[in-house]
């Protein structure tokens, strides 16, 4: 019964330790935090026009992009449709050819004028 009493108290010991190194981590982040912020605002404030830039060069890409990959997008849906189009016609091809064989076979012959 003491050996369960001793273990609680270590486990509590343990967890004041850590509440206490968290409270310190935490009141040192938060210092860090305040002194550098006049310094992430400057950067902030330096980097609109980076920001501004760099978006309008990429709105001039996507400008130059869109035609061709509308044209790339139009080619594929062509070649789609082309491709279904004969995977659906495919399977006729043998009654197909029986019909012109047929025909070749049993078409009249117009009587040659001598």
């Amino acid at each position: 019964m003491v050996g369960l009493f001793v273990l609680a108290l270590l486990v509590m010991g343990g967890l004041a330790l850590a509440a206490f190194i968290s409270a310190a981590v935490f009141l040192l982040r938060t210092i860090l935090w305040f002194v550098l912020l006049p310094f992430r605002l400057l950067m902030w404030a330096l980097w609109i026009p980076i920001g501004i830039v760099t978006g309008l060069l990429g709105l001039a890409a996507g400008v130059v992009a869109i035609p061709v990959i509308l044209a790339g997008v139009v080619g594929f849906l062509v070649l789609g449709v082309i491709a279904a189009a004969v995977s659906v016609m495919l399977p006729l091809v043998p009654f197909v050819l029986l019909g012109l064989l047929c025909w070749a076979l049993f078409r009249r012959r117009p009587a040659a004028a001598y």
